[in-house]
């Protein structure tokens, strides 16, 4: 898998997790995703692909999370930040 595949195959998976939480999604939302993964993105292993996309999950999964504690209805930009910076270190972000 290329980067600009990753990129827009992260940003998809997204965009249809928060639709499926009945939340909104910003603009650059899904782009501070993409940039999480495409900053770590040569750290792959490609035998770890499974580990990695998990962990893209993961992160997606806690920002779902922390929108429903706080009582938002939309992912920020942030909410990638904050969900990152809970769950990591992760493989391939810092674990």
């Amino acid at each position: 898998m290329e980067i600009t595949e990753a990129r827009t195959a992260v940003k998809a998976l997204y965009l249809q997790s928060a639709a499926l939480a009945g939340l909104e999604v910003s603009e650059n939302s899904p782009e501070a995703l993409s940039s999480l993964v495409a900053g770590n993105f040569d750290r792959v292993d490609p035998k770890r692909h499974p580990s990695a996309i998990a962990s893209v999950l993961r992160v997606i999964a806690v920002a779902l999370e922390m929108a429903e504690a706080r009582g938002d209805y939309k992912l920020h930009e942030t909410s990638v930040e904050e969900a990152s910076a809970k769950i990591c270190p992760i493989y391939p972000f810092g674990g």
